[in-house]
């Protein structure tokens, strides 16, 4: 290799730049702080996750009920019909009398859910006097007590109505329809109420004046 250019020495003693100096290699500021975001992300992430679920857990009953008067089978003043939007169950008003229906609870969401009560049992016309509960459709039946609803799973609930104590004056307005069922539960150990609703059905009653409601 040809040089072009006489080497100039250069005086390390004289020169203030070269005395002493020091090498430095600053770190990009990003690197320092993206795992502290990467936690701080994924901890807002599970908190929402655990908000929906304590708010709303994805609690619905499925399907279209088994509906009777006295006793299985017997369907006196109960009518169906059929829709677009699924079925509308009208159960006719009898002072002081009974009707129950069978139906699934299920669990949609992501994480167990504690089934504890029925908080709201009066709905005016009828109350809900008393639940029982079974695995299987028609199978053996038990008193309610509270259980835990696993992920995907379902419950068959056996409510028993019983309508108001007083001779209904019947006006114009339609039938009251009811789409949901107050439910009492437990998540993540917090307790919490929602209404739960009916997938594919909706269940009414007559409407009137009553001078006895049951609320």
């Amino acid at each position: 290799m040809t040089l072009t250019h006489v080497p100039v020495p250069v005086d390390r003693d004289r020169d203030p730049m070269s005395a002493g100096s020091t090498l430095t290699i600053h770190r990009p500021r990003w690197r320092r702080w993206w795992p502290a975001a990467v936690a701080a992300f994924v901890v807002l992430v599970l908190v929402a996750v655990a908000f929906t679920q304590v708010t709303a857990p994805a609690l619905a009953f499925d399907g279209t009920p088994s509906l009777w008067r006295a006793a299985p089978g017997d369907h006196s003043d109960i009518r169906l019909v059929e829709n677009a939007l699924g079925s509308e169950i009208t159960v006719g008003f009898e002072r002081s009398g009974t009707f129950t229906a069978e139906l699934a609870l299920v669990n949609h969401g992501r994480y167990p859910v504690k089934i504890l009560g029925f908080p709201h049992r009066g709905a005016y016309y009828y109350g809900l006097e008393r639940v029982e509960m079974a695995t299987d459709a028609g199978g053996p039946r038990q008193e309610f007590r509270s259980f835990t609803l696993r992920r995907g799973a379902a419950r068959w609930l056996v409510l028993h109505f019983r309508f108001a104590d007083c001779d209904l004056q019947r006006g114009e307005t339609p039938p009251a329809a009811r789409k949901s069922l107050p439910i009492s539960y437990r998540v993540f150990g917090l307790h919490q109420r929602q209404s739960v609703p009916f997938s594919r059905f909706a269940m009414s009653v007559p409407t009137g004046r009553c001078d006895r409601p049951i609320v």
